[in-house]
């Protein structure tokens, strides 16, 4: 009889626990939850502005979730980026390990061995980079290195349009002269 008392309570006790959980996950699912909405592999995807392609983004892999409503593509395989001038022409290039794009808000964040190189030759190198499509610039508060022709600075943060034209660094740390003799090419 002892056995047995003690067997309803812990079957009880089990079920309380249960309906315990069941309310938890009830309220995460309707607050911050991914829904799962389409997978791909080798994506391209044009950005157009009145009719004119701004930018052009390959993926290996292209994750969709919605959000509260908003759509998030997550590309965790790498991405590539070429961003165009009115004339059609690639003006800048980027590269990344990672991304993801908050599609109503037209942000997309990019991570890991991040390089944007413009048609000016500049380069920069950061970890962290966004991409604002409303306001059409790019910026980061992660340290960044910009190499030119002429020198190489560092510091914390940057912005710039776009096409990584018109940049500055918000936090200069230093500047490093390049200079090349008759035997470089």
């Amino acid at each position: 009889m002892q056995r047995l008392l003690v067997f309803i309570s812990i079957i009880l006790y089990m079920s309380a626990c249960s309906d315990y959980a069941k309310q938890n996950v009830a309220k995460m699912m309707q607050s911050d939850t991914l829904i799962y909405t389409q997978e791909a592999d080798n994506v391209t995807i044009n950005y157009t502005d009145s009719g004119a392609l701004k930018a052009r983004i390959t993926a290996k892999k292209l994750l969709g979730f919605k959000r509260d409503g908003n759509d998030i593509v997550k590309m965790p395989k790498g991405i590539v980026a070429n961003f165009y001038n009115d004339e059609g022409e690639i003006e800048s290039f980027l590269t990344a390990e990672y991304g993801i794009s908050y599609q109503t808000q037209k942000l997309t964040e990019v991570s890991r061995n991040v390089v944007v190189r413009n048609n000016k030759g500049e380069k920069l190198n950061t970890e962290k980079l966004i991409w604002d499509q409303k306001k059409q610039i790019i910026y980061t508060d992660k340290f960044v290195r910009i190499t030119t022709k002429d020198e190489m600075l560092t510091g914390e943060g940057m912005e710039s349009k776009q096409d990584f034209s018109n940049w500055h660094i918000i936090k200069p740390r230093g500047r490093i002269a390049i200079h090349k003799d008759s035997t470089d090419k």
